[in-house]
């Protein structure tokens, strides 16, 4: 194991109750530049990929809207609080992940969230899911790390992520299976059974 200190991150939460609309007419959210300062100790935390971010900034109605606890760390990633830990099956564990990072353009047509990721870690591989709608969509395979522990926290840096084919339609197949995204990091309780 990794015996590196894992400081908390340092995020940028909710400001108030100043909203953007998600879609015309639909749900709320907070836009990036709506945001205060604070620390949050456990999490995941991703850019997704830069150069799709830097597409979405690019637009003259390009807009990121956070909600329901996201938020952006000091680094530019994308921050997802830490909501629970399942380690009922024996050989393998689910960390999940709250809230939702919606990107837009295109006046509403193109519409990519990634809400509520979810990490699944077994003896075989771990990989990334995230909700739409009702159902689940299996967006990433990771390749984890060593793992460091200390100070109450259990933490993997620099997680390497590649695209699902399902991913990839969830992109609206703007990128192949298998390509790289950003690296991703997540913070969990101290006590997950590593396989």
């Amino acid at each position: 194991m990794n015996s590196r200190k894992p400081l908390p991150y340092l995020v940028c939460q909710r400001a108030g109750s100043a909203t953007g609309p998600v879609q015309p007419g639909n749900d709320k959210g907070t836009l990036m530049s709506e945001l205060t300062v604070e620390r949050a100790d456990l999490g995941m935390a991703w850019a997704v990929k830069d150069s799709f971010v830097r597409y979405v900034q690019s637009m003259h109605d390009g807009r990121i809207l956070l909600r329901d606890g996201a938020a952006v760390t000091n680094t530019r990633q994308f921050y997802f609080p830490f909501k629970s830990l399942d380690q009922s099956a024996g050989d393998h564990f689910v960390l999940q992940f709250g809230g939702e990072a919606r990107f837009l353009a295109h006046h509403g047509l193109m519409s990519v969230a990634i809400c509520n990721p979810k990490i699944e870690v077994g003896p075989d591989g771990a990989c990334l899911s995230i909700e739409q709608g009702n159902e689940t969509v299996q967006l990433a395979d990771l390749r984890l790390p060593a793992v460091s522990v200390e100070d109450g926290v259990t933490m993997w840096a620099n997680v390497q992520v590649a695209l699902t084919s399902a991913g990839a339609a969830v992109f609206a197949d703007s990128y192949s299976a298998g390509e790289t995204l950003a690296p991703l990091t997540m913070r969990a309780p101290s006590f997950v059974k590593v396989p």
